[in-house]
């Protein structure tokens, strides 16, 4: 166990080795060298000396959280039995990206027609129990070479930033409806600590039917720069005080939140 006066020190340095070795080391190579993203050597070995109360993580979640090979939110979504055919047929051209060249929609347009494809075809099934059933049976869709799976160690870093009271923002192109059943499912709790900023699934209270999709328009992997606007309470009030930001992604695009 470690001693009081040690923990601030040593407890950085724990959630430093865990996302080093659990998330950003694969997460933030280069996919086609194999290298290690330039600088990370030196940023970890800033980060090693940093205080856990001066400390954020934003993290992202498809295939950084969730394994590499992972099926991704809209996977998920958008390529089970549980949704009509009507949806599933809309969908197979957007996550099929065995030829980028020749996906339908382009940068925030693709997000857009999602969300489109969803209220148009799915608002009566899509319902909150629907959506807790897809994180067990949502197929091998799209770049998906298994189902959604957390990285290994992801859980434990979740759990170890909670016992130290790391702020973690959750930042996804995806729908926040899905990472919280995904990660209820597997009893991984989003403490206190923790805020997701993703696109959400908006449900009549009465009827449990997909009314919209907030924020529109909505979170796409091209506009993930817009984090701080969407965030500045949570910055600039709730944790003014800390200064050390770690980001962690599956590509060095991530940079942008």
């Amino acid at each position: 166990m470690l001693q009081a006066p040690s923990l601030l020190s040593l407890g950085a340095c724990a959630v430093a080795a865990g996302v080093a070795a659990h998330v950003a080391r694969r997460a933030l190579l280069h996919r086609r060298s194999g290298t290690p993203a330039l600088g990370f050597d030196a940023a970890l070995a800033r980060l090693s000396g940093s205080s856990v109360e001066d400390l954020i993580l934003i993290v992202d979640f498809d295939r950084t959280l969730t394994d590499g090979d992972s099926a991704q939110c809209h996977d998920v979504i958008g390529a089970t039995s549980l949704v009509p055919e009507s949806l599933r047929a809309g969908f197979a051209p957007l996550l099929d990206f065995s030829d980028p060249a020749k996906v339908p929609y382009k940068g925030d347009a693709w997000w857009v027609r999602a969300n489109e494809l969803l209220l148009t075809h799915a608002s009566r099934v899509l319902t909150p129990e629907t959506v807790r059933r897809l994180v067990h049976e949502a197929p091998l869709f799209g770049t998906s070479t298994q189902p959604m799976q957390l990285r290994p160690g992801a859980a434990r870093l979740l759990a170890r930033l909670s016992e130290l009271d790391v702020p973690v923002l959750i930042v996804s192109a995806g729908f926040a409806d899905i990472i919280a059943a995904f990660l209820a499912a597997r009893a991984v709790p989003l403490g206190s600590n923790v805020r997701v900023c993703s696109n959400l699934l908006v449900h009549d209270a009465a009827s449990g039917q997909l009314t919209g999709i907030e924020p529109s328009p909505p979170i796409t992997g091209c506009n993930k720069q817009l984090t701080f606007e969407r965030n500045r309470d949570w910055f600039t009030t709730t944790h003014r005080r800390r200064r050390t930001l770690v980001v962690v992604g599956d590509s060095l695009g991530r940079r942008a939140a």
